[in-house]
């Protein structure tokens, strides 16, 4: 049970120290420090505009959140496939 609690550790600390990860991070908070953005962020979640999403589309922090969201995804499409490999290999085949 301690090898699999000190192997959950380390995959924290690796996902913690991924680049992907960090950049994903960092850019949120320049989201988050864009009040511009965010409120049209916030009008297009109430009225849906296409203008208004293709404006939020084209801005260069967001296109880069989503290109970096798109990398933690694959992270975690590998870490789920591990998982399963994983879990597949305590089961008996039929």
């Amino acid at each position: 049970m301690n090898e699999l609690i000190e192997k959950v550790d380390n995959l924290k600390k690796s996902l913690d120290n991924n680049k992907e990860i960090i950049n994903l991070k960092e850019i949120n908070e320049l989201i988050m420090q864009d009040k511009e953005l965010l409120k049209d962020i916030e009008d297009y979640n109430i009225n849906h505009s296409e203008s208004l999403k293709e404006k939020i589309n084209n801005h260069k922090l967001f296109r880069e959140y989503k290109h970096n969201e798109t990398e933690v995804n694959f992270i975690i499409l590998e870490i789920n496939k591990r998982l399963k490999e994983i879990n597949n290999k305590g089961k008996c085949s039929k």
